[in-house]
């Protein structure tokens, strides 16, 4: 009896997690089809009815990952940039070596994929800078401050996974934060007024 389509996009995605899980926690290189498969309780010849390649299947757990990012509102909204730059670099996000986001977890495998995986991994940074930029409003301004506020949440995050002190990485993140929320302060400070000039005074 042939399997449903319901039945295969379930051992689709279920493939998609598990790879997604080993891949965040091994590095992508590191972790074959056999293992992927074994883990999602499923044989090896069973991939190859999804996926033409690993590169294929990193792509779509990538893809995954996009959808469930929220795509944010289209008001300028500075303090919303700021709070999911608070978000990037928490405490949570550092300890999670099962779901981190995807720039953090696989910034040193994709310079050694090949173009599918560089496409893949670079959605994910669009996406990112486009949340801030939605906060921060529209604009070359807005959009350079975006690029330097993904550049600090992320570079932040990975030196702090990946050094064994753990006082220095708590030191790295705060002073991202700082100067994230120096770029989201300044694009929310309100322009100075010009000074009211006085009225004269009516001779007598």
């Amino acid at each position: 009896m042939p399997y449903t389509s319901e039945h295969k996009a379930q051992t689709r995605a279920r493939i998609v997690s598990t790879a997604r899980r080993l891949f965040t926690r091994r590095g992508f290189a590191e972790v074959s089809i056999d293992e992927i498969m074994a883990e999602a309780g499923l044989t090896r010849g069973g991939f190859y009815n999804h996926f033409k390649r690993k590169q294929d299947l990193y792509a779509e757990a990538v893809e995954h990952i996009l959808t469930a990012m929220p795509a944010g509102g289209c008001e300028t909204d500075p303090p919303a940039a700021a709070r999911l730059a608070r978000e990037y670099l928490s405490d949570r996000h550092v300890a999670d070596f099962d779901y981190p986001c995807p720039l953090v977890a696989f910034s040193s495998e994709v310079g050694r994929g090949d173009e599918c995986v560089k496409r893949a991994y670079t959605q994910v940074l669009d996406s990112l800078i486009a949340m801030m930029q939605r906060s921060l409003g529209p604009g070359r301004e807005a959009r350079e401050r975006a690029v330097a506020m993904a550049t600090l949440c992320v570079g932040g995050t990975m030196l702090a996974r990946a050094i064994d002190d753990a006082e220095l990485g708590k030191e790295i993140r705060r002073t991202a934060l700082d100067q994230v929320l120096a770029l989201t302060d300044a694009i929310a400070a309100p322009a100075a007024a010009p000074p009211r000039a006085r009225p004269r005074r009516a001779r007598s």
